[in-house]
C-alpha cells in the first residue's frame, strides 16, 4: 500500500528524526541515497525503508527493494510528494532508510590496535565532520572522539557525507578535560593542530601512540585543549592562504600518521 498523506504517522515519526533529540531518544538516525542504504542493507541494522515507485522503475532500485523485503524489513511505498516531506536533499534518489544508531565506545581498552584517535575539536559544519569520518574510518583509524559542541555525527548531511562511516568508525561524545584524561589514561599523546609554537607536521612523529586534535572551522583548537597538548604541529600553506578546511587538514594529518608508520 501506498502512503499518500503527509499527515500518515509514518511519515511524522521520521521527520521527527530530522531533529537531533529525536534521533537520541529513539536511537534511530536517517540514511538517504541508493547507494548509501545500499550499503547499509548489508548489515542487519536498517528497521524500515521508504521509497518511491519511480526507484523499483529502474532495475537497480528494484534490486534493492526486494532484497530490503527478503531480509524481512518493513518498507513503504510514498507518492513524489509525501516522499519529498521527509527526504533532506534538493534531488533525492526516492529511498531512505531509518536506521539503529550504533553505541558509542564507553571503555577503550582493547580497542585501539593502532594507537591512532582523531578529536573533532567542535566541528560544527556536517559535510566537514562527515568528510573527517569517511577518511579516518578509510585509513583504519582506532576511532573519534567528539568533543562537546560538535555537529551531532548522525545529522542527515554528516551520514550522507560521510557514506555511512558513522556506522563503522568507534566513537565517544567527550568534554575536552574527558579528552585529556583519556589521553593520559590511554597512554596517547595529545597532538594539536595549531600555528603558534608548532612544527611542521611532517617534522613531528605521528607513528607514535596519539590523538591528533582537529579544531572549530573559525577559531581552531580550543585553550582546553592547547593547554594539555604534548605538541602542536601545523601545515605550511603558501600564497597567502590562511588555512585550510578542517576535512581537508584531518586528512593531511591522518595520512601522514599512516606513512609513518609504514617504516617502523
Amino acid at each position: 500500500m501506498e502512503i499518500t498523506s503527509r499527515q500518515n504517522e509514518r511519515i511524522k515519526f521520521v521527520k521527527k528524526l530530522h531533529r537531533r533529540r529525536y534521533r537520541d531518544q529513539f536511537g534511530l538516525y536517517i540514511a538517504e541515497g541508493l547507494r548509501l542504504v545500499e550499503d547499509l542493507s548489508q548489515s542487519a541494522i536498517i528497521k524500515e525503508v521508504y521509497y518511491t515507485k519511480e526507484l523499483v522503475a529502474k532495475p537497480r532500485g528494484r534490486k534493492l527493494i526486494e532484497q530490503i523485503w527478503g531480509a524481512g524489513i518493513e518498507a513503504y511505498s510514498c507518492t513524489e510528494s509525501v516522499f519529498a516531506e521527509i527526504c533532506d536533499t534538493e534531488t533525492a534518489q526516492g529511498i531512505l532508510a531509518v536506521v539503529h544508531k550504533p553505541e558509542q565506545v564507553v571503555d577503550w581498552h582493547g580497542k585501539l590496535d593502532r594507537g591512532l584517535v582523531l578529536i573533532a575539536d567542535q566541528i560544527r559544519d556536517p559535510g566537514n565532520l562527515g568528510t573527517i569520518i569517511r577518511t579516518a574510518s578509510a585509513a583504519d583509524v582506532d576511532g573519534i572522539w567528539l568533543v562537546n559542541g560538535t555537529v551531532d555525527p548522525f545529522n542527515p548531511k554528516v551520514v550522507r557525507s560521510s557514506m555511512g562511516a558513522v556506522h563503522k568508525l568507534p566513537f565517544s561524545l567527550v568534554s575536552a578535560e574527558s579528552c585529556v584524561d583519556l589521553c593520559r589514561h590511554y597512554g596517547l599523546k595529545l597532538i594539536a593542530a595549531d600555528i603558534k609554537d608548532a612544527e611542521p607536521y611532517y617534522n613531528s612523529d605521528l607513528a607514535q601512540p596519539c590523538a591528533v586534535v582537529i579544531g572549530n572551522e573559525g577559531d581552531g583548537v580550543q585553550p582546553t585543549l592547547l593547554k594539555h597538548c604534548d605538541q602542536r604541529v601545523f601545515i605550511p600553506l603558501a600564497n597567502e592562504v590562511e588555512s585550510l578546511n578542517a576535512a581537508v587538514a584531518a586528512a593531511v594529518l591522518i595520512y601522514e600518521s599512516v606513512r609513518q608508520r609504514q617504516f617502523i
